[in-house]
């Protein structure tokens, strides 16, 4: 029968794991860069939007006040 005490002295990790741990938490910071940046971007496209809107609406607004003369 197998003695799970003496099994997890005997356990050493292998380097592999090591690895693969790294290799996992640098993607996790590679996904969290791009939805930072994503996000920044999609922010930065809202407010052009934003601002265009505004303009467009002062246009038309000055439109109408000089067609009221």
């Amino acid at each position: 029968m197998i003695d799970f005490d003496e099994e997890v002295l005997k356990f050493q990790p292998s380097m592999d794991l090591d690895r693969v741990e790294d290799n996992i938490s640098e993607e996790k910071l590679r996904d969290i860069t791009d939805i930072v940046t994503n996000l920044a971007k999609s922010m930065q496209e809202m407010q052009s939007y934003q601002l265009e809107r505004k303009f467009r609406d002062l246009r038309s607004d000055m439109n109408n006040s000089y067609d009221n003369y």
